[in-house]
């Protein structure tokens, strides 16, 4: 009977985790942690990011549109799934607010390197803000998530600002009414 008892506690309950995933969650909330206080400490300039749960894995962002892009002047709002991988795989960014961008989804996912084929442990979620905030300044668009807009930032660079200017104040700037 007692044989019995142990298979049946093994397989009714499937989320009994392995001495391993409680080292690697403690390197990881750790490590989340660290990034977290240097954000609230010292943030780069125009990013904010804080955890939305207790377990660290979701987590809300703003960016700044830079300055002399048509993006200046936007608060852009994001979403950071972070896996429980962390930091052995990336986070999950994703743009709330609407962005008109090559390199952005209609639906808010990010096409960057880094963030698939190139990642690496020395990348931090504050690292990763900033490259975003950066792709608002360079889009590249050989690899797109949007090829219709890639086209147009190629082929007419005044239009796609133009596009892209009317969203960020449609979208990501506060409008005040009376």
């Amino acid at each position: 009977m007692a044989p019995l008892n142990l298979i049946s506690k093994l397989t009714l309950n499937p989320l009994q985790h392995s001495p391993e995933d409680n080292l690697v969650n403690t390197w990881r909330n750790k490590r989340l942690k660290s990034e977290l206080k240097g954000l609230l400490t010292d943030p780069p300039e125009g990013i904010r990011a804080c955890p939305l749960d207790n377990s660290l894995s979701y987590w809300q962002a703003s960016i700044k549109g830079p300055p002399e892009c048509p993006y200046e002047g936007g608060l852009f709002f994001l979403h950071l799934e972070i896996p429980k991988s962390y930091p052995m795989r990336p986070p999950i960014p994703k743009f709330i607010t609407r962005i008109f961008h090559p390199n952005v989804s209609y639906h808010g996912d990010i096409g960057m390197d880094m963030l698939r084929h190139n990642w690496s442990l020395a990348l931090t979620i504050p690292k990763v803000l900033v490259s975003i905030q950066s792709l608002l300044t360079d889009p590249y668009c050989e690899i797109s998530m949007e090829p219709e807009i890639a086209q147009l930032c190629d082929s007419d660079r005044g239009e796609f600002d133009r596009i892209a200017r009317e969203w960020t104040v449609k979208y990501a700037q506060l409008h005040r009414t009376c």
